[in-house]
């Protein structure tokens, strides 16, 4: 397998022979690229950042992501296997502890919709997960998520909202190890002419510690992430835009994606 200028000699591959449901009919992917722990792999089979490590192809046991939602900007983000990109986020970066080494699962504090209403009151578990586009969490927080912001249902769990009306919905605010993440509706509504969906999805997704929030795309896209597998850890930091795009090109230790 060959990633930028990294070449991963006898890594395992899984090929689907069946697809059920409507993310395989309209989803424009050709095959998954697993970064998660090795306990998610099927039948035995080596993930690949888990190769990589093996093969000690990269200075440090992490990768990052920085995610470009603005369709009017030809860069649309960036995977760094091995390293970070301090230029791609101002601030601090939160680590945050995992709870679970399977996903990227960490403890959410709660989930706040501006003033108005506060779920997992109690705290719950989410997974940072690039592999899933929107934000999802179990359908009945979902469903009051929704009503919150002042969703309108659809088919299939989707939710839309009046486009003219985008600037007025409340910000959703996730508390992870007590500091706060914003996103606006500008991050979380998805403007698909005539209608525009909100970028929140019903998925009652089971683990051991009860139903699980995924904090997909469109959270990362607001904050950089850095998934450290040496400290089991994830870290989170206010990503920026970048000014130039990057050839297809590595630097010593590290890969460009």
């Amino acid at each position: 397998m060959q990633i930028s200028n990294l070449t991963i000699d006898g890594q395992d591959f899984g090929q689907s022979v069946m697809e059920p449901g409507r993310t395989f009919l309209l989803a424009q992917f050709d095959g998954v690229l697993g970064l998660g722990y090795p306990s998610l792999a099927v039948a035995n089979a080596v993930p690949v950042f888990d190769r990589i490590m093996e093969k000690n192809l990269v200075d440090k046991p992490i990768f990052s992501f920085h995610l470009n939602k603005d369709d009017n900007f030809e860069y649309g983000g960036e995977l760094i296997l091995g390293g970070i990109d301090h230029s791609l986020y101002k601030g601090p970066i939160h680590w945050i502890p995992l709870t679970n080494k399977g996903y990227w699962q960490i403890r959410l504090d709660s989930i706040k919709v501006h003033e108005k209403g506060i779920l997992c009151p109690n705290g719950c578990e989410a997974i940072i997960d690039s592999g899933t586009s929107l934000i999802t969490g179990p359908s009945a927080d979902v469903k009051k998520l929704q009503k919150l912001i002042g969703a309108t249902p659809l088919l299939y769990g989707e939710y839309f909202v009046d486009c003219s009306h985008i600037s007025n919905l409340p910000t959703v605010t996730f508390t992870i190890d007590k500091r706060d993440y914003t996103i606006t509706p500008k991050q979380y509504v998805m403007k698909n002419s005539p209608q525009c969906l909100t970028g929140f999805q019903p998925m009652d997704l089971s683990a051991k510690s009860g139903q699980l929030w995924i904090l997909g795309d469109i959270f990362m896209s607001k904050f950089y992430s850095i998934f450290d597998r040496e400290n089991d850890r994830v870290g989170l930091a206010k990503s920026c835009k970048k000014k130039h795009r990057l050839p297809n090109t590595a630097t010593t230790g590290s890969s460009n994606l």
